[in-house]
């Protein structure tokens, strides 16, 4: 029995170890990019907590102060996740000031109340008020975050398939953090629920990312030799693909798949796949959305006698809540907003 509790507590914490770790690099690594550095920080941020439930299982006499770390590392998990998908999903170059401050206000009640009240001495208030507040928090940033994720996801999956959806770096952490998230949500309000799952969840996913998504760059399995090697002139084929793009205006078919443009550029699909995922950086949804939206900001100019729903159809969306959400997403307006610019210009 010995045996085997050594065994569970080396597989639930190894994966804390090398999180941090990896967690560390990606948020101070050079020429970081924000998705970058808000995994790194939602990976910390989940190494502190998995290592505290850890300890904690196995010795309910750990001292406070770890109990403490862990659960104010748990007000950053929700916010650094919807950061995460947030960047991710816009392409962001750049920090965004109000969302470094909202993650200020948030994580500076938890930290300033641990230093007027500390675990040690104040138990009763953490496992009161700090510990809803710390879970609402981290709980209300995951469902966010999830929401936005899936909308993309599922455009992902309808275009690409199911094959190519797993191995998005997206869809790997979206299920992670829900996993773990429902795990210790359960733990929390459920008696007997046993939160070490999460733990051994953590160093599951983790693993998983770290083959299939970081050293694989998001594909499954180990990458053979001639599928690590670089594409030849992949410079050149993605303009090849951009310029059929814009020349034949696949783009305005609303049924448009990846297959479909593999076989207009006379190329494997899962070559265009690649150009896309590794040269153009955000997927074919992405890339076909980027230029129906270019579509739409020109038929604005020109067709006047169109509502803006009309033109979202025109420009190859199927929906107006599609055509609305793509063009808020890449271009930082709604099409109303863009029109009245344009026109006050």
């Amino acid at each position: 029995m010995n045996i085997w509790i050594s065994l569970l507590f080396l597989f639930a914490s190894i994966g804390v170890v090398n999180g941090l770790l990896v967690g560390l690099f990606l948020m101070v690594k050079r020429r970081n990019l924000p998705q970058q550095f808000y995994l790194g920080a939602l990976l910390v941020a989940l190494s502190f907590r998995i290592g505290k439930s850890v300890f904690y299982y196995f010795d309910h006499s750990v001292d406070r102060l770890i109990l403490q770390i862990g659960l104010t590392a748990c007000i950053f998990i929700g916010p650094m996740f919807y950061f995460y998908v947030k960047s991710f999903v816009n392409k962001a170059t750049t920090f965004r000031k109000k969302d470094i401050v909202l993650i200020s206000i948030l994580s500076s009640i938890i930290i300033i109340g641990g230093f007027i009240f500390p675990y040690r001495d104040h138990p009763e208030i953490w496992n009161g008020y700090y510990i809803y507040y710390i879970y609402g928090v981290w709980s209300v940033f995951v469902v966010l975050g999830a929401l936005q994720g899936f909308s993309v996801l599922m455009k992902q999956y309808k275009s690409e398939g199911i094959r190519n959806l797993i191995k998005s770096p997206l869809f790997v952490v979206t299920i992670a953090v829900l996993f773990i998230t429902i795990t210790f949500q359960c733990a929390l309000f459920i008696h007997g629920f046993t939160y070490i799952w999460g733990a051994i969840a953590f160093t599951i996913f983790f693993y998983y990312m770290m083959v299939n998504v970081v050293l694989n760059k998001g594909e499954i399995g180990i990458k053979t030799k001639a599928a690590a090697e670089p594409i030849d002139h992949a410079d050149q084929l993605l303009l090849k693909i951009k310029s059929k793009m814009e020349e034949e205006k696949l783009y305005l078919n609303p049924k448009l798949k990846l297959n479909d443009l593999a076989d207009a550029v006379e190329l494997n699909r899962n070559m265009v796949s690649r150009l896309l995922n590794e040269e153009y950086l955000h997927g074919f949804s992405n890339f076909v959305n980027e230029m129906r939206v270019n579509e739409a900001m020109k038929l604005i100019h020109l067709r006047s006698d169109l509502s803006l729903e009309g033109i979202g159809y025109e420009a190859g969306f199927n929906s107006k809540s599609s055509f609305f959400s793509a063009f808020k997403k890449i271009s930082g307006l709604t099409p109303a907003q863009f029109k009245k610019n344009m026109q006050t210009a």
